[in-house]
């Protein structure tokens, strides 16, 4: 107020009062303000006394004071550095220590969840193990039950190999790596399944494999043309394979050959007929004398000749299939 630099309130209030004299000589209008303002000057001076008597009188700890301002300037270095307000430190420390915590406890529950996964690891090459070994102990079996079958679907000399070897990761079905390998003519060493078998050959395995298969999980097992690329003796062979499931379970065969057809215990005829807007198919469970000549017609073409029925006729007998006279009239359609 007095005592400071030239600009304190008591120097400008006489500077203020010195200008305003200087133009009331030339303004009488500003006479009544120079009263007022030497009076202002008057009592700044007072009030500045005062206050230094005051100051006098007080006991300041200069080490106090350069703490506290110490404390202000880290104040106000915090307050820039998180851009709140000086008020607003207190909450923005609790928001802190908050954000701490929360890390902290996520590496108590990074180290949990490490332990749970060493853990977890150790029951699963457990149980892997054990996969495994049931795996060969299944692997030897099934080879050499489909290598049987091989044989009697007319792939004589052929074989069939399940090799099961550790997995370059383990994974959800365990660590093994598992591949079929086959040969098919004697003399040649087993090599990838689809790098070896033609589509007649896939046919036949697919077939033992799944006969192989069925003796142990005898449900009914559908078969969409097993038979494609084979004929001959070896159609009739497989009609038998595919007969055998019928005794410990169920089988459904597509087929279009008549000597699987003549193999089954049932036979059905599926037909699909269109009238050029819709199209529907027609499902015939055949009797014995409809079988005859459903076989006849595949074996003989388009023309059924009388040696076509005797043909199929025999087919039946040497499959084995009972004479369905006696229910001739139990043959039916259905419609999909």
């Amino acid at each position: 107020l007095y005592d400071s630099d030239e600009g304190n309130a008591h120097a400008t209030a006489s500077r203020a009062l010195a200008g305003i004299k200087t133009l009331s000589s030339v303004d009488q209008r500003l006479a009544k303000v120079i009263p007022l303002v030497d009076e202002a000057t008057i009592q700044i001076r007072e009030a500045a006394r005062e206050l230094s008597r005051y100051l006098e009188t007080l006991d300041i700890d200069p080490a106090r004071q350069e703490l506290v301002e110490r404390r202000l300037a880290a104040i106000e270095e915090l307050s820039r550095k998180h851009r709140v307000p000086a008020s607003e430190l207190a909450g923005r420390l609790q928001i802190l220590e908050k954000q701490l915590a929360e890390l902290d406890s996520a590496d108590n529950d990074l180290n949990a969840l490490k332990k749970q996964q060493a853990e977890a690891l150790e029951v699963y090459r457990k149980l892997a193990s054990q996969l495994s070994a049931s795996r060969q102990t299944a692997a030897r079996a099934l080879s050499k039950d489909v290598t049987a079958r091989m044989q009697i679907l007319g792939m004589a000399g052929g074989g069939f190999l399940i090799d099961v070897n550790p997995a370059n990761e383990p994974a959800a079905h365990g660590v093994d790596a598992v591949e079929f390998r086959v040969k098919t003519n004697p003399g040649q060493p087993p090599r990838p399944l689809a790098k070896v078998a033609s589509g007649g050959e896939l046919s036949r395995l697919s077939l033992a494999v799944q006969v192989a298969c069925s003796a142990k999980d005898a449900r009914c097992m559908v078969f969409d043309e097993v038979d494609s690329g084979v004929g001959g003796a070896v159609a009739e062979i497989v009609g038998r394979e595919l007969k055998s499931i019928g005794f410990s379970g169920q089988a459904l065969c597509v087929t279009h050959l008549p000597q699987v057809a003549s193999q089954g215990h049932h036979q059905l005829r599926v037909t699909k007929l269109t009238d050029g807007k819709t199209t529907r198919t027609t499902i015939t469970d055949l009797t014995y004398d409809e079988r005859i000549e459903e076989i006849a017609r595949m074996l003989g073409g388009k023309e059924i000749t009388g040696k076509a029925r005797e043909h199929a006729r025999e087919m039946l007998q040497m499959a084995g299939s009972p004479d369905q006279k006696a229910r001739s009239g139990a043959g039916g359609k259905r419609k999909a």
